[in-house]
């Protein structure tokens, strides 16, 4: 997948959009369409779609993000767009540094991807 395609899903699900300076943040909440839904709308309707669509993306999972293993985090230091299992599928840009997130670190990143250059 191309790097436009990942960041327009990110867009489109969660109102992600990574700045110039290489941040970024993003929540299912925070879509514009969900401004005046219903909590059912929301429920029923806007968070189901937006989740299959974030979760459509080629993240590597980390199945107990509470309590991760090693081999499910990257094996290289960088940038990562990363997705939480918590606060409405949030998405933000997040550092892995010598084993270990700078955000987040065994608390909630549940997906992780690398953004290609291209």
């Amino acid at each position: 997948m191309k790097r436009k395609e990942i960041l327009d899903i990110l867009k489109q699900g969660a109102n992600f959009e990574l700045g110039e300076d290489g941040h970024g943040y993003g929540a299912i909440n925070r879509c514009p369409e969900c401004k005046d839904m219903t909590q059912y709308d929301y429920s029923h309707s806007h968070y189901p779609k937006k989740k299959a669509l974030l979760e459509s993306l080629p993240w590597n999972v980390v199945e107990r993000p509470r309590n991760p293993m090693a081999c499910e985090y990257p094996t290289e230091d960088g940038e990562y767009i990363v997705m939480l299992d918590c606060d409405e599928h949030a998405v933000l840009n997040n550092s892995f540094k010598n084993g270990k997130w700078t955000l987040y670190h065994e608390t909630h990143v549940k997906w992780w991807l690398k953004l290609p250059e291209v």
